[in-house]
């Protein structure tokens, strides 16, 4: 009798364990600040309004609203995203030996990426063509027709598609349309907006302590 009770709890046990490593496995990244209206979707669910501190998983949707800004970090390597205003993508992740192989499709709007140079390696897929970066700083924009820009700021991306490829260094602006061969020349009256964003680095989280009081507590993020 003890040994089948045994048994049982060991069987529950490696159920629960199995089960937060599962669930940690398919957890790709942080958000560490909202601002505005931004929405977050996982599979068939509901969309859900999205908020400081929450986890985000492969095959997640986000969308973001009118003058609104998300910021996340991937779990492996802190490589961080952020996403400007009227935007539309979509997280995919793969964990490997050297951790997460990232893939963000972008349907529509602004993101600026800052990819950890030792990461598993990140692409931002779009309806004209494909990003595929490593240890890279860049500005990505994707208009209603799926024209993509990609603006170089230090490292390298590799844009390309069917057609052909280029490679966009710092200082350098790339656009792609679908079928058609990319353009590169210089940057020319860019101005970096994610560098204005000087609160992207802190994680507030919303709690109540034992009276029922709403507080806040400030975590800061280093890149």
């Amino acid at each position: 009798m003890k040994k089948n009770v045994y048994l049982f709890l060991f069987l529950l046990l490696y159920g629960l364990i199995y089960q937060g490593m599962a669930q940690a496995a398919k957890e790709i990244a942080l958000v560490i600040k909202v601002q505005g209206v931004a929405q977050v979707k996982s599979g068939d669910g509901d969309w859900q309004t999205l908020k400081n501190g929450r986890r985000l998983h492969s095959g997640d949707f986000i969308k973001t609203e009118k003058d609104a800004l998300v910021a996340f970090v991937f779990t492996d390597d802190k490589s961080m995203v952020k996403i400007r205003s009227q935007s539309q993508i979509q997280l995919n992740g793969e964990r490997d030996q050297k951790g997460i192989k990232k893939t963000l499709l972008m349907t529509l709007g602004q993101i600026w990426s800052k990819i950890n140079p030792k990461g598993a390696g990140y692409k931002m897929v779009t309806p004209s063509g494909v990003a595929a970066v490593r240890g890279t700083e860049f500005y990505g924009d994707v208009d209603v027709s799926g024209k993509t820009t990609i603006i170089g700021i230090s490292g390298l991306v590799v844009l390309y598609n069917k057609v052909d490829s280029v490679l966009v260094t710092a200082g350098k602006t790339a656009t792609i349309e679908k079928d058609k061969a990319p353009i590169l020349a210089d940057t020319r009256g860019f101005t970096p907006w994610a560098e204005t964003d000087d609160t992207a680095d802190t994680l507030d989280i919303e709690f109540e302590d034992a009276n029922g009081v709403r507080k806040k507590l400030r975590l800061k993020y280093q890149e």
